[in-house]
């Protein structure tokens, strides 16, 4: 008989603007511009390479339906990285640099309101470090308070019973 696989979810790993794993400080992040977070580093032990990852934004005082917010994971090892924008958080000096990060998902703007909106999905990493940045494609600047932002990893490792 075959063994049953389950996910065996671990603790998150979290890009806030305060009291989280990393710092990440999207606030204000105006149209046509982008933010990375600090570079979270996993060290060299045995971990999860599959990851649940959870984005969440809220827009500012105008919206419009259907524009995004891109959600790009950039990695390193410690001495390449697919940009030179540096290691912390910080803001995308073009919007250039994103041609060698990974787009892992966006953000659609999918209501008039100033309300979160989230989008989420699952990432394999092997890189020992990894950062988000969101990049907003929208005409207008988001939210200019420092907790209407933020991005979780959560890895999520196989459990064979």
């Amino acid at each position: 008989m075959p063994n049953l696989i389950y996910v065996n979810e671990e603790a998150a790993i979290t890009w806030l603007s305060a009291a989280g794993t990393e710092l990440f400080t999207p606030t204000t992040l105006g149209a046509a511009a982008g933010r990375q977070g600090a570079l979270h580093d996993f060290g060299v032990a045995a971990r999860a390479r599959r990851f649940a990852w959870r984005g969440w934004i809220k827009p500012g005082a105008t919206r419009v339906v259907g524009e995004i917010v891109r959600i790009y994971l950039k990695l390193s090892d410690g001495t390449h990285a697919d940009n030179d924008d540096g290691t912390g958080d910080i803001a995308v000096s073009a919007e250039d640099k994103l041609r060698n990060v990974a787009q892992i998902g966006a953000i659609v703007i999918d209501e008039n309101a100033a309300v979160e909106m989230v989008a989420s999905g699952v990432v394999e990493i092997d890189a020992r470090y990894a950062a988000p940045i969101f990049w907003n494609g929208t005409a207008n600047a988001l939210s200019g308070t420092a907790g209407d932002f933020g991005f979780s990893l959560t890895p999520t490792p196989d459990e064979i019973q």
